[in-house]
């Protein structure tokens, strides 16, 4: 029942009266209350003021960021999430840290006006001290979720608002931020509410794995299907098997009402088992949950512990490598890991951020979802991230969920018996998720993947298990799964595209690449470029100017493109340093990039008309031949292209025709 609350000219009396403990009988709830007192005693508000929330400076807006570290872009996906299921509906998305500094906003465009007027914008400080109750101020105060409506507010500026809040908190129960939605609906919104908490725990659990890797984790629940999910529970403990964090979730599995009664407590004690049996889990491959017995011999919890990344990396060094000459053999993976990862980026802070946060991931058993337009490099992520772990010397296997056509996309992923359908091969097919056995399976457009085998892959991720199509036996299978879509999930999901259990089982890491555009890296990332497709032993300059016009282009096509345009450069150049005379504006309409200089596989395809890159390229290609006097191989090694692409220029320009009418050494094109 919606309660009757005075209006703006009684709201100061109300306030009066409510910290004088006066209008007792009033509906108004125990934080509000409590709140209203604390604006009127501790920060002597006024609840007519009118006042301007006051702002950080951008130096400690950054460094307040940077203290938050892997939470922040955690966070930013959940938040992107929340505003694609509140679409049209008026709101603001705000992380706050701890002192109420808002650091992320992501708001509808139909609030885009009042949410300026209210002061919602990053570096803006919300606390309650500042803004009088509200929900993120609040929030922080009372470290619990809160939805402050309307008159709930303490100034009557802000009384137009209705603001749900949620807390977040580290692994020992130090409170780090607060996630807020804030609109001005007229109902209270005990949903919106369901949803930011949802999201503060998704982030919270999703910082925690991250922040663990130097501990044991074991990861449990009641329900053996309720393991890797956001409601499991998870402990973090030493090789001594001291608990030194804890989750929510684990808490109230457990029964205990805080960190301090569980951080500091023997791990066997608190879960009622043997420390052995813990640590022998640790040893298993596969990480399905087990029944862990308690010390009377009652099951109590199903469980996966995990061993801190460095020590499995350690010990299988040590087994691997006795001697000290080993030794040095063994730190070259490490060494090889940490380069892959770096290779990621050329110093942007958002492409900074997904290295540090997948580094401290590689080698668990974590899925990881890669989200960003088509272009930006996900599958070059995805291998990075395989040669970075301890997997690196197993099968990386990728599948391209939309290239394969949905009748064979199932026998191709689970692989199908001698027989089992028409057109079936004699011999049957292994499946690529049995190829990937020991290594890493890279989904690319997961969200193309039909409905009715979501279904099938989610068992497999869950049992670890795979059955071909036609076959009577199950085969256990050991796979890190890697998934990647330029599109939305929640927007398939909404669609009912795309399973929302499958969702929250692939993404137990999110990393969203950004656009080209958007990097301020771009620079040195057209260098690095340069040097890759040169080839080794290659020097080739690029004149500053080219750089800069290459860098200020929105790249619709990102890296792919850039990479591209790189290579027709190349493939055109007429010396070691390019120049801006080297450069074609043409090049960089529309696709023509794409048909220039692809390599062996791609088919070169001319569209009607003949373009102004086709005939730059022909002319290149024959001042070429004439510079190595028609030699196929060595105008080939010149222009960094195979010999096989090479002949299929020279024929689609026609170039064939003319070394046969007598140009000099025109029988080395046979």
């Amino acid at each position: 029942m919606m309660r009757a609350r005075p209006g703006i000219h009684g709201h100061a009396e109300l306030a009066g009266n409510v910290a004088r403990r006066h209008g007792l009988e009033l509906p108004i709830s125990e934080v509000v209350r409590a709140s209203w007192n604390r604006c009127l005693t501790s920060y002597a508000l006024d609840p007519h003021e009118i006042r301007r929330p006051s702002m950080v400076d951008r130096a400690d807006l950054q460094a307040r960021r940077e203290r938050l570290g892997v939470l922040l872009s955690i966070a930013r996906i959940e938040m992107e999430g929340l505003g694609k299921l509140m679409e049209h509906s008026e709101y603001s998305i705000m992380l706050t840290d701890r002192d109420g500094v808002i650091l992320s906003y992501v708001g509808d465009a139909g609030f885009s006006a009042t949410a300026r007027r209210c002061g919602f914008r990053e570096g803006v400080t919300w606390s309650e001290r500042e803004m009088g109750t509200n929900g993120m101020g609040t929030c922080l105060m009372t470290r619990n979720s809160v939805v402050i409506h309307r008159a709930d507010h303490f100034l009557e500026q802000n009384m137009q608002l209705t603001c749900s809040a949620a807390p977040i908190f580290d692994m020992r129960g130090e409170l780090l931020a607060a996630l807020d939605i804030s609109g001005a609906s007229s109902n209270t919104q005990t949903h919106t509410l369901a949803l930011v908490d949802m999201a503060a725990q998704n982030v919270e659990n999703r910082t925690f794995l991250s922040a663990c890797k130097d501990f044991n984790l074991v990861r449990f629940h009641r329900c053996a299907e309720f393991v890797s999910t956001p409601g499991e529970g998870v402990l973090a403990f030493d090789d001594q098997g001291i608990v030194k964090g804890a989750n929510r979730a684990a808490l109230k599995l457990l029964g205990h009402r805080d960190h301090d009664s569980v951080c500091g407590q023997r791990v066997d004690r608190i879960l009622d088992s043997s420390l052995v049996a813990l640590m022998q889990l640790s040893g298993q491959r596969g990480f399905r949950a087990e029944a862990l017995n308690s010390t009377l011999g009652q099951r109590r919890w199903f469980a996966t512990v995990h061993a801190p990344a460095e020590s499995v990396r350690r010990g299988a060094h040590i087994l691997s490598t006795p001697t000290a000459a080993g030794a040095a053999v063994a730190a070259a993976p490490a060494a090889e890991a940490h380069g892959s990862l770096e290779c990621l980026h050329s110093g942007d802070p958002a492409m900074v951020q997904n290295v540090e946060t997948l580094r401290r991931v590689v080698d668990r058993d974590i899925s990881v979802l890669l989200l960003g337009e088509t272009g930006t490099g996900k599958g070059y992520c995805a291998r990075a991230i395989h040669n970075a772990s301890r997997r690196a010397d197993k099968p990386f296997v990728a599948v391209n969920c939309a290239a394969i056509p949905e009748t064979l996309i199932e026998s191709e992923l689970f692989g199908h018996k001698a027989g089992a359908f028409t057109g079936a091969t004699r011999e049957g097919s292994m499946g690529r998720i049995l190829q990937a056995n020991g290594g890493t399976l890279f989904l690319d457009e997961i969200g193309d993947m039909p409905v009715a085998l979501q279904a099938r892959l989610l068992n497999v991720i869950e049992d670890r298990e795979v059955m071909p199509l036609g076959g009577s036996k199950v085969v256990s299978v050991d796979v890190r799964i890697i998934s990647a879509t330029q599109r939305h999930p929640f927007d398939l999901i909404g669609k009912g595209l795309f399973r929302e259990d499958l969702y929250y089982r692939l993404n137990g890491i999110t990393v969203r690449l950004p656009p080209l555009r958007q990097r301020c890296d771009s620079a040195d990332l057209i260098r690095k470029l340069l040097r890759s497709e040169a080839g080794a032993g290659v020097s080739i300059e690029m004149d500053p100017a080219l750089i800069e016009r290459l860098a200020r282009h929105s790249w619709p096509g990102n890296v792919r493109q850039l990479r591209n345009v790189v290579r027709t450069i190349l493939a055109l150049r007429s010396s070691d340093r390019l120049t801006l005379a080297d450069f074609n504006e043409q090049w960089l309409a529309g696709g023509t990039p794409e048909e220039a200089v692809q390599g062996d596989t791609a088919p070169v395809v001319e569209t009607e008309g003949e373009s102004v890159l086709s005939g730059a390229e022909r002319d290149a290609l024959r001042r070429t031949l004439e510079t190595c006097q028609w030699n196929v191989s060595a105008a080939a090694a010149r222009l960094h292209i195979s010999r096989r692409t090479m002949y299929r220029k020279i024929h689609r320009h026609g170039l064939l025709r003319h070394a046969q009418q007598g140009g000099p050494g025109a029988q080395q094109l046979e």
